[in-house]
């Protein structure tokens, strides 16, 4: 399988809050394994807003370490993220599908349904 993942918020959450054990188990076996993860800056802004403070030092601590890459969402890529939604206004989705498509990375996330919608092309990696 292809060594690194792209995170989507419910991953993120996850990693956070510890909630399954599963998003830490894949983190870890990608960067162990010499693989890569993007994490999509509007992802993590929204993870931001509503993980509970005490977590948020675990979530730095993955961001801030090797083989990990903080996407920014620039101006650059804001008219291929808008095609991509045609009409959608989840931009945090479009803005993950994106890095999906660029990295060639599965998505780790539990709402692939939603994010398939807007391309049925991508890999997910779907959390249990």
């Amino acid at each position: 399988m292809i060594p690194g993942r792209v995170l989507d918020v419910s991953a993120l959450v996850d990693i956070a809050v510890a909630k399954t054990r599963y998003s830490r188990h894949v983190v870890a076996m990608c960067l162990y394994r010499g693989g890569g993860l993007c994490v999509p800056s509007t992802a993590l802004a929204a993870v931001y807003s509503i993980a509970p403070l005490d977590t948020q030092a675990e979530l730095f601590d993955l961001i801030m370490g090797p083989g990990v890459t903080i996407d920014d969402l620039t101006a650059g890529k804001a008219p291929d993220i808008g095609e991509l939604l045609d009409g959608a206004n989840d931009v945090v989705a479009g803005h993950v599908v994106w890095c999906a498509r660029n990295t060639h990375w599965p998505i780790l996330t539990d709402r692939g349904d939603h994010l398939t919608l807007l391309d049925p092309r991508i890999m997910i990696d779907p959390i249990p």
